[in-house]
């Protein structure tokens, strides 16, 4: 966050006319001397913050050995840094603005009239056509059907589904972006409109193929036996994270490249003045705009207009999901560090492994082979949790291949061979565990 938000203003001192903390400027007010101070308030604050928020962090590493608690605290302290960030933010957008207005800075027309680009939002057969999506959707689709007989895949599949809809969504969402004002030329204003919905449209087409590649990838390797191509399978997975890192960046460079070359052509540019949207430096709201999508003030990409009810529920609903995310991993990681596997043998001759999300049953007499080792083989975590301390779900292992763990990390454990998959388990006592090994062997044999 801190990253992200220096960079911005950092960045804004050099964007048209010039901005400032969101705020448009004429060159000139960069040289005031109640504008310096404001940048200098700032970036004093920034610093001090780093600082303070340096040394907050190291309960962290104290925290090491309680992992539930160390990620609570980190989440506390990411909030903080980002609630602090944002309110000097805040407060350098309102002293800029009142700056502004007292000085009368204004650039351009201070409200635009859209007649003159209603052609743009009627226009958009060069947007990618909805069919298109038929494709991504199908994969996700089948890709979701497939996982219910691999249910170990069923969680990439949904999230594959659910990156496909969000996808097509945001592709529509291009069609009812706000027109952005470029020049005094009509004809301009719809041709460059027109050129952004398409790219955009296009590129999260794509995007969603390749996603869904990638997610499919993810799938193959979670069942792939193959210790040799575990490797290349790494290689081709991460390859293909960066494919839409990269189609973006391509995009909007595109994008860019175009206004400018389009707009030294035409020699009518237009700077509008919207600051009274932007009302919190970061994010437009605007209620008498019915446009969802706006291009962002600085940077690439698109932000909501939170002044319409679309806008609310695309801004807050991410906040929302995230929250709960880091309410349920944070209680999981709480209650593993409270609480452990209980494994127990029923009259019925059934095993069961008690465990939050990760319990598992199965007959005696499925067991085809029984051990206590004293090494687990290196694998990959496909779902749970794995520490320094303990591995608990499911894993891929090299040579043995999908495996249930139940262990913490200190020998023996036992090694239970099923038909397809393997389990491993141990108590935190290792005489504990070859008791119950002992108790295992007996009922194998019975």
């Amino acid at each position: 966050m801190f990253i992200v938000t220096l960079a911005t203003y950092k960045g804004q001192t050099r964007y048209n006319n010039g901005m400032l903390f969101a705020i448009t400027l004429p060159p000139h007010a960069m040289d005031n001397e109640k504008i310096k101070a404001v940048q200098a308030k700032f970036d004093k604050r920034l610093v001090r913050m780093t600082w303070w928020m340096a040394a907050a962090l190291i309960p962290v590493v104290l925290l090491y050995n309680w992992h539930g608690y160390q990620m609570i605290y980190f989440f506390v302290w990411t909030f903080g840094f980002y609630a602090a960030v944002i309110s000097w933010f805040r407060q350098a957008f309102r002293s800029t603005l009142a700056l502004k207005r007292e000085h009368e800075w204004f650039v351009g027309a201070k409200r635009v009239i859209h007649s003159d680009l209603r052609a743009a939002y009627l226009k958009d057969q060069r947007s990618a056509p909805l069919w298109l999506f038929a494709i991504p959707v199908a994969m996700a689709a089948g890709f979701v059907l497939w996982s219910l007989n691999e249910q170990e895949l069923l969680g990439i599949a949904i999230g594959s589904f659910a990156f496909t809809l969000m996808s097509l969504l945001l592709a529509l969402g291009m069609r009812k972006m706000k027109a952005k004002v470029y020049s005094s030329n009509s004809e301009v204003n719809v041709g460059l409109n027109q050129a952004r919905r398409r790219y955009i449209s296009y590129m999260w087409f794509m995007i969603a193929i390749v996603e869904n590649v990638h997610f499919l990838l993810i799938g193959l390797f979670i069942l792939s036996d193959s210790e040799p191509m575990f490797g290349i399978w790494l290689t081709i997975i991460l390859s293909f994270g960066i494919v839409p890192a990269a189609l973006v960046l391509y995009v909007y460079r595109k994008i860019a490249h175009l206004e400018q070359e389009t707009l030294e052509l035409d020699g009518k540019t237009v700077y509008t003045d919207d600051d009274e949207y932007w009302s919190n430096g970061l994010t437009y709201h605007n209620p008498d705009d019915k446009a969802i999508l706006v291009p962002k003030r600085v940077g690439i990409g698109e932000t909501v207009n939170t002044g319409t009810l679309a806008g609310k529920w695309i801004a807050g609903g991410p906040i929302l999901l995230i929250v709960a995310v880091v309410i349920g991993v944070s209680v999981l990681l709480v209650n593993s560090e409270l609480n452990s596997p209980v494994l127990t043998v029923t009259p019925e001759r059934k095993i069961e492994i008690n465990y939050p999300m990760y319990s598992f049953t199965f007959n005696v007499d499925d067991i085809e082979q029984l051990s206590l080792v004293e090494k687990v083989p290196s694998g990959v975590k496909t779902n749970g949790e794995g520490t320094d301390k303990v591995a608990r779900g499911h894993f891929k292992l090299k040579e043995l291949g999908k495996a249930r763990m139940y262990i913490f990390k200190a020998p023996p454990y036992i090694q239970i061979k099923l038909k397809d998959s393997y389990v491993f388990y141990n108590e935190k006592d290792p005489e504990q565990t070859k008791r119950l090994f002992e108790q295992l062997q007996q009922q194998v044999k019975e």
